[in-house]
């Protein structure tokens, strides 16, 4: 097998807030860490010209108002398996910060969007490939620590049974954002799980920029 690098953002949907990043090379991890800020996600990505990157954020939004056609046409598979995705529209995400931050690093990057730019979703990857349904690992209301927890640990164990290498953080020391942080860099590697399978795999490909993986093994 050719080696390739693959790169997942879980990518903050403010310009100054913290982002997961996970490198694989085919499916062992390289690096999972988090950084501060659009511009020091677009610094590392600047290092890989070559690689394949796929990033949880919209990465161009022309509509004003409602819903992107993209995420039309994913619900359309996933609104019956209670899978939903957050609306996307300028008006909506310029409201705090002129700079939307995926659109930032889709023009900032040699990387193509729909070439070996992509969207991807961790939810989705998660569905499908791993649990068979939404996985509850996100903070809401009426899931405590402990729940959240136990959620991250099922979640980990599947990364573990995909990929090679040492990830794991002792949860039981994990609290409020250092929480949260562990959690942004495993979204950050199903992002990065994402592209490997859909490299190897099946897929859809939904308005030539969301990749969502399928038949998964």
């Amino acid at each position: 097998m050719n080696k390739e690098l693959y790169i997942g953002v879980d990518l903050a949907w403010s310009p100054i807030n913290i982002s997961g990043i996970s490198i694989l090379e085919n499916n062992t991890i390289v690096e999972s860490f988090v950084v501060e800020g659009i511009d020091k996600v677009i610094d590392v990505l600047k290092k890989y010209p070559n690689a394949i990157v796929g990033v949880d954020a919209p990465l161009v939004v022309e509509n004003e108002n409602g819903n992107r056609k993209v995420e039309i046409e994913f619900l359309k598979d996933y609104s019956s398996k209670k899978l939903g995705v957050y609306p996307v529209n300028r008006k909506l995400l310029t409201k705090y910060h002129e700079v939307i931050p995926g659109e930032k690093l889709n023009a900032s990057i040699s990387q193509t969007l729909g070439k070996d730019l992509f969207e991807v979703y961790p939810h989705a990857t998660i569905m499908n490939c791993f649990h068979g349904k939404v996985l509850p690992y996100k903070r809401k209301k009426g899931r405590d620590t402990a729940f959240i927890k136990t959620q991250i640990k099922i979640l980990e164990n599947y990364l573990s049974e995909k990929l090679n290498g040492e990830f794991k953080e002792d949860l039981e020391n994990l609290r409020g954002l250092k929480l949260k942080h562990y959690e942004d860099k495993l979204d950050s590697l199903v992002c990065a799980y994402t592209l490997y399978h859909c490299k190897n795999y099946d897929f859809k490909l939904y308005e030539k920029i969301l990749k969502i993986p399928m038949g998964c093994r």
